[in-house]
């Protein structure tokens, strides 16, 4: 069936308005996932926010075409963007669908970013965005608006599409690296039924398909070095305790804001802890990207 192109910007109009009227002639989908689930995202790319997740043989609405491949979709009062690898669309359907523009990325050059509620620096600070993160955005007069707000664009730097995709790869390990704190510290640990330092980020980045070595001081020769100004989420950070004769004698997972998640102690096992810490800091040799 052949949708008129005119008939797509509508539905998406009545959307934006904030009424969804889906009419007889929309474009559908299918979500092909195999049996695993497809993530539904604020943004066209693996960095957005995962807005839902939707089983395989999941029917959608399709709104648009995204040029890298993603799609703009709408599916039980959830309107967001899913990647076109994972998605069955008829391709004469397909072909009158608008098309966006592929997203523009942008990396935060500066160590502490402000993000502002509107494009100038007389509105009101909403938030702060830090050195290396990687974000999706819109230029608007010396501005960039991103997904919660604006920031300068005297502060960061255009980049392509792959640096996006390691960003936003290493914001997933992030988050699941999150999801073991409370977790208890076991001496020799590498499973959720005890961790010890390395045994928690050995385990996983196991879970993502990337093997790492075992200990801390050998993790330390994985991946490449990052200086601190440029840690992302998913990057490892290492430390080296007082009286060690190793190069680094604990390791954990940077998960953004200058904060990290690590097994610490028996005592209280998997935390987050702040790398400003005074006692944290002096011990700091360095940090890995694995992604």
């Amino acid at each position: 069936m052949h949708v008129p192109c005119c008939a797509a910007r509508m539905a998406v109009s009545l959307l934006l308005a904030g009424t969804m009227i889906t009419p007889a002639f929309a474009v559908s989908g299918t979500v092909n996932t195999e049996g695993s689930s497809l993530r539904v995202r604020s943004q066209a790319d693996t960095t957005g926010s995962v807005l839902a997740q939707l089983p395989h043989g999941t029917t959608v609405e399709v709104l648009s075409s995204v040029e890298n491949g993603w799609y703009q979709i709408h599916v039980d009062n959830t309107t967001g963007y899913v990647s076109g690898d994972y998605l069955l669309v008829d391709a004469a359907e397909a072909a009158s669908l608008p098309v966006e523009a592929e997203p523009t990325y942008i990396q935060v050059t500066v160590s502490v970013l402000n993000v502002r509620s509107g494009p100038g620096t007389d509105y009101d600070k909403v938030g702060t965005v830090r050195s290396g993160q990687v974000l999706q955005a819109v230029e608007e007069n010396g501005w960039y608006k991103v997904d919660s707000g604006y920031v300068s664009a005297e502060y960061v730097k255009e980049v392509d599409a792959s640096a996006a995709s390691q960003a936003g790869k290493g914001q997933e390990i992030a988050n699941y690296a999150l999801q073991f704190v409370g977790y208890p510290y076991v001496y020799g640990g590498s499973s959720p039924k005890g961790f010890d330092c390395s045994g928690l980020t050995s385990y996983v980045y196991s879970q993502f398909g990337y093997s790492i070595n075992r200990t801390a001081s050998n993790q330390l020769s994985n991946g490449m070095s990052v200086e601190k100004s440029q840690l992302q989420p998913g990057d490892l950070v290492f430390f080296r305790q007082n009286g060690s004769t190793k190069a680094a004698s604990h390791v954990g997972v940077y998960i953004g804001n200058n904060q990290y998640v690590h097994a610490s102690t028996p005592g209280v096992g998997v935390i987050i802890s702040d790398l400003n810490d005074p006692y944290i800091s002096s011990g700091y040799v360095g940090a890995r990207r694995i992604v």
